[in-house]
């Protein structure tokens, strides 16, 4: 656990809003409220709040009222941390005072299930409630009493303006509070957050048009060795790649959430995106690098063996990690079943891409290896011959664009045509290739594309083994 001091609170807290809130994000609006009146009231026992966020909304509570049994605070506490089962991610926040619109002061890291432990551990019981009501009027009643003591009151005193439960030993919840303030200043001091290179204009105005193309994809932009996403596909990505959410300056603009992954990490990484049910665009150099399409991770209407079984593939749901299958060894009476995520698509993999190109056809599964297994059989055909020519045997066509070993490359893709030989490449599953591989898949790409189709007529392509 870490701290931030004297920092701007609503800065801090804000960034957790981005990265874990997708719903009722307007809750933060009356955190804010509650944390600029904590910050201007002059009792103690109101400066020191939790702050939590979930996917659903936000919460800003008293810390001495969460430790007072069966008030709204410690409810609420053991509420979301007994009964519910979601990701929590929680604060400490201590407000010291006010700079024009911004609060500072200082922010704790908590785990939020172990402070709703020891809420539900060591609270004390409540004995009076302190009620201050619009027109300046204060009372203190029982406890147990005060909910009907306060329909009264209002009626007569209008709306109430603040409330604080009293518990039945003072000092108990003195001495708690303190030993709880004494451990969170101990922890150490948070890192300063890392300050990025600005994008330049130019290459922001590329990354505009790719988007703007690829609405839909979370687009990976290489900047600075690293594959940077930015705005909402930043939001959306860094949680998946449990990445930081930075800032990004643009000359001229405001500053842009930014996420990303180190460009040799691009085949893991990218993986964790397409897996997440996203399409995934790679642009380097301004071109498009790689472009997953999340329905090519599991094709929906793909028949592939699974344990020895015909089955097709129905419906992937991407959040729950499950493919809901067919068994259609008898295609009169196809019998459904499921199996997780991870399992199917290591049986799409095997499968090769024969799949992606007839998904809804019957076919009889040929005795294949996978497509990982042939690319590793290209390195091992390349290492035992030389590099001092193509053409072995007659009418084969020199061409020093492209060397045996990619020669033997291409071989394993469909080369009917240039453009065929290209999307075949380009839809290849990362998985299937190392990362030496996918660079030499993308030098070659590359080339094909500056290549005419006359040229590529021209070009014998086949196994060097065959070429005798």
């Amino acid at each position: 656990m870490r701290k931030k001091t004297d920092v701007d609170i609503y800065e801090e807290l804000s960034k957790l809003v981005d990265t874990h809130v997708k719903h009722y994000k307007e809750d933060f609006d009356l955190d804010q409220r509650l944390i600029m009146q904590a910050a201007k009231s002059e009792l103690p026992e109101d400066r020191t709040l939790i702050w939590f966020c979930r996917e659903c909304g936000t919460h800003c509570l008293r810390e001495s009222q969460a430790f007072v049994r069966d008030t709204r605070e410690h409810t609420t506490l053991r509420f979301y941390a007994e009964q519910s089962g979601e990701a929590i991610t929680a604060r400490i926040i201590v407000p010291k005072f006010v700079k024009g619109k911004k609060v500072m002061g200082d922010v704790y890291e908590v785990n939020f299930r172990d402070l709703a432990n020891k809420v539900a551990q060591e609270s004390i019981s409540p004995a009076m409630t302190r009620m201050a009501f619009a027109d300046g009027f204060e009372q203190e009643v029982p406890f147990h009493k005060s909910l009907r003591q306060a329909e009264v009151l209002v009626q007569e005193h209008g709306k109430i303006t603040s409330l604080h439960v009293i518990p039945v030993d003072k000092e108990a919840l003195a001495d708690l509070l303190e030993q709880q303030k004494h451990r969170r200043e101990r922890f150490p001091e948070a890192a300063s957050e890392e300050k990025l290179p600005s994008l330049p204009v130019t290459d922001y105005r590329k990354y505009e048009a790719i988007k703007q193309d690829h609405p839909d994809a979370l687009v990976c932009f290489a900047q600075h060795d690293y594959f940077e996403l930015y705005g909402d596909d930043a939001k959306k990505a860094a949680p998946l790649l449990s990445a930081k959410l930075l800032d990004k300056k643009i000359r001229g603009q405001p500053p842009l959430p930014v996420t990303g992954f180190k460009q040799e990490l691009w085949v893991a990484a990218s993986k964790k995106l397409w897996k997440a049910g996203h399409d995934v665009l790679l642009v380097k150099d301004g071109e498009v690098f790689k472009d997953l399409k999340a329905a090519d991770f599991i094709p929906v209407g793909a028949e592939l063996h699974i344990d020895g079984i015909l089955s097709r593939v129905e419906k992937v749901d991407f959040q729950a990690g499950r493919v809901a299958l067919a068994n259609i060894e008898r295609r009169d009476h196809p019998v459904p079943y499921s199996e997780s995520l991870d399992y199917v698509r290591s049986c799409v993999e095997d499968a090769g891409l024969a799949i992606y190109e007839a998904p809804r056809k019957q076919r009889k599964e040929a005795t294949r290896s996978s497509v990982r297994d042939k690319l590793k059989t290209v390195r091992k055909e390349a290492a035992a011959q030389t590099r001092q020519g193509q053409g072995k045997g007659k009418g084969v066509i020199n061409m020093p664009l492209f060397t045996v070993e990619e020669i033997n490359f291409m071989s394993y893709f469909d080369t009917s045509s240039r453009h065929a030989l290209i999307r075949d490449m380009e839809n290849t599953p990362l998985s299937a290739m190392d990362e030496e591989m996918s660079e030499m898949l993308y030098r070659m790409v590359k080339r094909l594309k500056n290549m005419s189709d006359e040229e590529f007529s021209a070009l014998y392509i086949a196994p060097d083994t065959l070429m005798d």
